[in-house]
Formats: C-alpha cells, sequence, structure tokens
C-alpha cells in the first residue's frame, strides 16, 4: 500500500485531489528506530560472526596461530559493517520506502510533495542520516584536540550528542513530525492506512 494508494480513480484527470496524509507520530517512529537499530544489530554481528569463524578454522580452533589472510579476512568483515548499514537503509528506502522497522510500524518515507522516494531521494536520505555521524565525529575530534582539559572534552562530545539527538527529537514539536534529515532531504514519513 502507498501514499498514493487513497487517491479516488474517478477524480478527472489534471485536477488534484483532495486526501488526507496522515503523518507518523513521534512514537511509532522511536520503535521503528528501534528495530532498525536491532536490524543493524544482526548485520553487523553476522559479519563479525564470519570473520571470527575464518579465524577460529584458520587457527585449527585455537591450537596454532591464524593465518594473515584469515585475520585480514576478519577486518575486512568488520570494515564491511558501515557500508552494509548503509546499503540497508538505501535499499530498503529506494525500492519501498521502507526500512524493515518502519515496514512493522506500518510507516513509510516519501517525499514531501507526496511522490516516492526512488534513487535520488533515498540517496538524499541516507546522506541526511550521515550528518548525525558528522555531528558526532565533530564533537569527538574537539573532545580530542582539547583531551589535557577535561571539562572542555566532555562539553564538546556531551554538546555533539545533544544536537544529534535534537535533530531527533525536533519531530515531537514538528507539525509535519520531521526530524533534521526529513528536512535535509526533503522527506516525510507518514503511516499507511
Amino acid at each position: 500500500m502507498t501514499a498514493r494508494s487513497a487517491i479516488p480513480r474517478d477524480i478527472p484527470r489534471g485536477s488534484r485531489p483532495a486526501f488526507r496524509i496522515h503523518y507518523a507520530s513521534f512514537e511509532s517512529r522511536v520503535a521503528a528506530g528501534a528495530l532498525d537499530l536491532l536490524v543493524m544489530f544482526i548485520i553487523a554481528s553476522l559479519l563479525v560472526t564470519v570473520g571470527s569463524l575464518v579465524v577460529l578454522v584458520s587457527s585449527d580452533f585455537e591450537k596454532v596461530e591464524p593465518s594473515s589472510t584469515a585475520l585480514n579476512i576478519f577486518w575486512a568483515c568488520v570494515a564491511a559493517i558501515p557500508p552494509a548499514l548503509l546499503l540497508y537503509f538505501f535499499i530498503g528506502l529506494a525500492w519501498k520506502g521502507q526500512t524493515i522497522g518502519a515496514s512493522v510500524m506500518q510507516l513509510m518515507v516519501i517525499r514531501s510533495d507526496g511522490r516516492p522516494l526512488g534513487v535520488l531521494g533515498s540517496m538524499a536520505r541516507v546522506i541526511g542520516l550521515l550528518v548525525y555521524l558528522l555531528i558526532v565525529a565533530l564533537g569527538i575530534i574537539v573532545a580530542f584536540a582539547f583531551r589535557e582539559s577535561t571539562p572542555i572534552a566532555a562539553t564538546a562530545i556531551a554538546a555533539a550528542f545533544l544536537i544529534a539527538a535534537f535533530g531527533f527529537i525536533w519531530a515531537a514539536f514538528d507539525p509535519r513530525r520531521r526530524t533534521l534529515h526529513d528536512r535535509i532531504a526533503g522527506t516525510i514519513v507518514v503511516r499507511l492506512v
């Protein structure tokens, strides 16, 4: 079911039908995000497990030192976690406008004008999500630069996490329930009814 499926079919061509978009509640978005975190944890766990099994078999179940190839495969699996997580969001959003968490919670991400996301919209949304990582990384860099002063370093990290959290909490107060990454990507999250 898409957000457009609520449009009656007997409307004359060229006229814009009146239909109501049901914005996703803040609570349902939090629940979908929690489910997505669980899926991301499973993806990361599977990649680490595969790498660990290669090292375990290479070491003959810890009887000898593992080969350097096995260790390289392990670290390649660990390095594959961030791209795998980005692909999880990109593929889900480009294909159906939903991640697994959004699907379970009956939510869909669409463009602000009501059209489906598509590939470019999905890319914009993933880039919007990466802004949070950029904010936190900037806080960590500032904290590292001022590591001699614990209060300044702690303030930098706390401020970065608060700004990132505010980007999500913004949806609780916005009339269209948009977060910072929704505003960056020009998207809204709707409830499928």
